[in-house]
């Protein structure tokens, strides 16, 4: 009994101390401080976790604007590309400027902590100095690009004013093709006409008294091209030839019931006149 009694008073006693311990002043100030230790350490740990989330964002928006830069470098590069090229321009200056806010949101909070953020200060002035070197790249890259843009609409309206010159060119050359062919046609055109004197007389050729005239109707005429005329053949016995045309230029030859002139020599057949009149007979 008595040892029962003894222990109840042993506990009864660390019971009381134990009370009073955590009444006390200092106990209560140990457990405060070590709560702001617990806060402080996770609000480091956000910021630390904070930190290097922005960095990481910030680090890979550096990557893409030297992968920006390296297809800057690539020569004759299409409209296509460039249009792809100024696309993703705009959005990596949209996301800079967003991870530039984080970081200044950032220094301020670091600026206001009584904790070492020695290293963190260092990263974040280093990554803002290398935003603001970036920004001013983005921007040099996309004048570049309007630049080269402008250079390509003025080549277009050079290449354009220059297919409408070589269009002119192309059809005054058709043109002087044309009139040349014409001229040639022309020059190498004769006409010739074989038929009785009464029928030469009638179609306004022959005068009444079956003379030639100097001026014949045209369309009365067979119209070739005398390079493509060598003989002429007509049904009959006989070819009297009533144009002008060297005798040495020519000859009738008779055979099985037709008569035929042939020419020898066109350029001298036709020297003279390029109307070829025949009686026949």
């Amino acid at each position: 009994m008595k040892k029962t009694l003894t222990i109840l008073s042993v506990a009864l006693v660390a019971f009381m101390l134990s009370s009073c311990v955590e009444k006390s002043k200092k106990y209560q100030q140990l457990l405060a401080e070590k709560e702001a230790v617990v806060l402080e350490n996770q609000n480091i740990e956000k910021e630390y976790n904070a930190a290097l989330g922005i960095i990481s964002d910030v680090e890979n928006n550096l990557s893409a604007i030297r992968d920006a830069e390296g297809m800057m470098l690539i020569e004759n590069e299409g409209s296509t590309q460039r249009d792809q090229l100024n696309s993703e321009l705009i959005q990596i200056k949209e996301s800079m400027a967003v991870n530039r806010a984080k970081l200044d949101s950032l220094s301020n909070v670091l600026a206001k902590s009584n904790k070492d953020r020695s290293y963190l200060r260092n990263t974040v002035k280093k990554l803002q100095a290398q935003l603001e070197e970036k920004e001013a790249t983005i921007v040099a890259m996309q004048e570049q690009l309007a630049q080269k843009d402008q250079e390509i609409a003025g080549l277009n309206t050079t290449v354009s004013n220059l297919n409408e010159d070589l269009s002119k060119v192309n059809a005054e050359k058709d043109e002087q093709s044309r009139l040349i062919a014409e001229q040639i046609t022309e020059m190498n055109t004769v006409y010739y006409i074989g038929a009785k004197k009464k029928e030469l007389k009638e179609q306004g050729i022959l005068t009444s008294k079956y003379i030639l005239r100097s001026e014949v109707p045209t369309e009365a005429f067979t119209k070739v091209d005398k390079r493509e005329l060598s003989e002429v053949t007509f049904e009959g016995k006989k070819i009297t030839v009533l144009s002008a045309h060297p005798l040495e230029s020519y000859t009738i030859v008779k055979k099985d019931g037709q008569v035929t002139l042939q020419i020898v020599d066109q350029e001298a057949f036709w020297s003279v006149t390029k109307y070829l009149v025949m009686v026949t007979k």
